[in-house]
C-alpha cells in the first residue's frame, strides 16, 4: 500500500470517528432534553402521589384503630358492667344467707 493510501484510510477512519463522536453527543443532549423535560417532572408528580396516598393511608389506619379502640372499650364496659352486677348478687346472696 502506498503512503497516500495510507493517509487517506487514516483520514477517513479520523473523519468517521469525529462524525460518530458528534452523534453521540447529539444522542446524549437529546437523552439529557428527554430526561430533563419529561422524565423529571413525571417522578416529582408520582412523588406527590405517593406521599399523599401514604398520608391517606396513615389517616385511614389511624380512624380504624380509634374505631376498633372505641368498639372494644363498648364491648369490655358492657361485660364489665353485666359482671359487676352478677357478683353483686352473689355476694349479697351469700351475706343475706350468713346474716340469718
Amino acid at each position: 500500500m502506498s503512503y497516500d493510501k495510507i493517509k487517506e484510510v487514516k483520514a477517513a477512519g479520523e473523519a468517521a470517528t469525529d462524525t460518530a463522536r458528534e452523534e453521540l453527543e447529539a444522542v446524549k443532549a437529546h437523552l439529557e432534553r428527554l430526561i430533563t423535560q419529561h422524565m423529571v417532572p413525571a417522578l416529582g408528580r408520582a412523588g406527590d402521589k405517593a406521599g399523599s396516598l401514604t398520608e391517606q393511608a396513615v389517616a385511614n389506619a389511624r380512624e380504624l384503630a380509634d374505631h376498633t379502640r372505641q368498639d372494644l372499650a363498648k364491648r369490655t364496659r358492657g361485660q364489665t358492667s353485666w359482671l359487676s352486677i352478677a357478683i353483686s348478687g352473689v355476694v349479697g346472696f351469700i351475706l343475706g344467707r350468713l346474716s340469718r
